[in-house]
């Protein structure tokens, strides 16, 4: 049996893995449908989550541990072409606080804050046909571990670590409904400072497959119900499994708002439905996007 000790380093590890980059694990609606080029988009964003429960192969063995995280996201975006293909250069800055408490981790309190590992990106849309209201886009993301890191803490807030995540996202809409269908798999360097101990952690590739279906109500006002699954990721701390793939699901509803020409807020509610190994979260979220 784990002693409390190492409990708390191990949940601590495998938390920095799930929310070192919490906003960008997953799209929103529509973010594969471009603007026009010439366009600038700054997005800000606010995620709350939270969790007690705590799983391993399945099965629910915690539930005092608790999570409550605030993270922030400022993402500048604009949108150009290269040769026949509009592309959106953007860069993507996430920064907050988390804290971990309960028997989970031991009893004590682990928290931090501050900057966390910024994503630079730009989808390139191979299929760009509004006319039939079909879209075809591939992003390549890269993150770059400058966040906040620190060996001897057991949760950062930053990685220590490159990531590297592929992707390819499809929409296609039919009157006012709106399908969308993204899949990506996400690649990880090593991060060979991990504790005090200096431990190398090594990362499976994550695999993600998400869908959305939204509905115009009106030109200022869409609904979108939307599911997101992932699979792989397991770690290993010094060349021992630790046994923590994903094989996750989770669905999220979207309420989307164009205040005005210029101005967009999404809120948002999600929640996994099914976790195999760590915590089971619940995330309330908005996003004011300003375009010009």
């Amino acid at each position: 049996m784990k002693n409390p000790g190492t409990q708390s380093l191990l949940l601590a590890g495998s938390l920095i893995l799930a929310f070192h980059t919490p906003v960008l694990a997953d799209n929103d609606a529509r973010d594969y449908i471009p603007l026009e080029p010439g366009t600038t988009l700054i997005a800000a964003y606010y995620n709350y989550i939270s969790a007690t429960d705590f799983y391993a192969d399945g099965d629910k063995i915690n539930s005092d541990t608790n999570l409550s995280a605030n993270i922030g996201i400022l993402r500048p975006v604009y949108y150009t072409k290269l040769g026949p293909f509009v592309i959106d250069p953007q860069m993507l800055i996430p920064f907050g606080e988390q804290s971990l408490d309960g028997d989970g981790v031991g009893g004590v309190e682990i928290s931090s804050s501050g900057l966390a590992d910024p994503i630079v990106t730009a989808t390139i849309w191979l299929v760009n046909d509004p006319a039939s209201k079909t879209w075809l886009g591939f992003t390549p993301f890269i993150t770059v571990p400058l966040g906040e890191y620190d060996e001897d803490k057991a949760l950062n807030m930053g990685a220590n670590r490159w990531a590297f995540k592929p992707e390819v996202g499809f929409v296609k809409g039919f009157g006012n409904y709106f399908f969308e269908l993204t899949g990506n798999c996400e690649f990880y360097t090593d991060n060979d400072d991990f504790s005090a101990q200096s431990l190398t952690l090594e990362q499976d590739p994550v695999y993600t497959l998400e869908s959305h279906l939204s509905y115009n109500f009106s030109d200022a006002f869409y609904i979108s119900g939307d599911y997101f699954y992932h699979n792989g990721g397991e770690t290993t701390l010094a060349g021992i499994d630790q046994h923590d793939e994903k094989d996750d699901h989770a669905v999220q509803l979207t309420l989307g708002f164009l205040l005005n020409p210029s101005y967009q807020l999404l809120l948002k509610y999600k929640t996994d439905i099914e976790v195999e190994n760590g915590l089971k979260t619940n995330t309330v979220g908005l996003r004011f996007a300003h375009f010009f």
